[in-house]
């Protein structure tokens, strides 16, 4: 009989399912329940899913204190690099928690060294057909505006007359607002906005294959889920010089990293005879994923290292409980 492991996910990807690449692996050797948290249940969760012996968290923890009452089951946690506390209290209470770490990124398995947390580190990568382009000279280019990396950021990085078409996927994060381009300017960058709450996944790899070059909608990432389909595609990336996206970019064959100052524009021409090489660089990070992947399954039956009788961890849990308690008590007198 399979062992029973409760995958904890937030409740947007159940739209995107992007945590589904993790599931596929887990399920060769455990039974899986979702369970997916927001805002107003998170501090609740605990309570339902307590009875498991093997717990994997996507992306987010429960908060560490909830977590106390499963410090002695498995724990596997697979955090993003781009919204990490990277504080040493933080990290301590990782420790003290024994909490097992699948890092995505360099950065995170730099934390897990340094506190002496138990880690597995995997570079995700995916295989996609590779479309050659039609085009000779001029690039077709997409952009998804998310948050924080605007079209002006990189838009001087071509000669306008190189630009075939922009396609512009206006779809903030939640919490924010669409930039403000004028008229004048969606004419003179030849942009083709869209505007739609949610694509398909079908619908908006169609949209990319379509492409010569894929803007990193994001100057960090946690997997960078998005880029690694477009590298696998053979797709050109301009990215921001951050993690994760420089980890998979070795060359200028593969994408330019801004923002920089360029003495001249980029040459599209080369952009386009050099598909071949970034689709096989995608096909050599693939098979290292392949032959690595399944380390998971055994990272997750592996022994658990316990530092519950070290007393100074629970400092550092003890430290936020009194600083909760002044803070309650500080109100009360106001």
């Amino acid at each position: 009989m399979k062992k029973k492991i409760a995958f904890i996910d937030h409740n947007f990807h159940q739209k995107t399912r992007s945590g589904d690449f993790l599931r596929e692996i887990l399920k060769r050797e455990f039974s899986i329940n979702d369970y997916w948290w927001s805002f107003s249940n998170k501090y609740n969760l605990i309570n339902d899913v307590k009875q498991y012996d093997y717990f994997f968290f996507f992306q987010s923890l429960l908060p560490l204190e909830d977590l106390l009452k499963i410090k002695d089951k498995q724990i596997i946690w697979a955090p993003m690099y781009d919204n990490l506390d990277k504080s040493k209290n933080f990290w301590k209470k990782i420790k003290f928690l024994n909490i097992k770490i699948l890092s995505f990124s360099d950065p995170i398995k730099k934390l897990c060294e340094k506190y002496g947390c138990n880690y597995l580190s995997l570079k995700f990568a995916k295989k996609e057909k590779f479309i050659k382009s039609k085009n000779k000279k001029k690039v077709n280019i997409f952009f998804w505006y998310r948050n924080n990396v605007s079209i002006y950021d990189w838009i001087d990085c071509f000669n306008i007359k190189d630009i075939n078409q922009i396609l512009y996927l206006d779809r903030p994060d939640p919490g924010r607002e669409s930039e403000k381009i004028n008229l004048q300017d969606l004419r003179k960058y030849k942009i083709k906005l869209l505007k739609k709450d949610f694509f398909s996944k079908t619908k908006y790899l169609k949209l990319i294959k379509n492409c010569d070059v894929f803007v990193c909608s994001r100057k960090q990432e946690g997997i960078g889920m998005s880029f690694i389909e477009a590298l696998a595609m053979g797709k050109y990336l301009i990215f921001h010089n951050d993690f994760t996206m420089k980890e998979y970019v070795k060359d200028k064959k593969i994408g330019l990293s801004i923002p920089r100052n360029l003495s001249k524009k980029i040459d599209t021409t080369f952009i386009l005879k050099s598909y071949k090489y970034r689709y096989f660089h995608a096909i050599d990070l693939y098979n290292n994923w392949s032959k690595n992947k399944n380390k998971l399954i055994e990272f997750c039956n592996s022994d658990r290292k316990s530092d519950f009788n070290n007393p100074i961890y629970y400092f550092y849990f003890v430290k936020d409980y009194l600083r909760k308690i002044k803070f309650y008590f500080d109100n009360l007198l106001t």
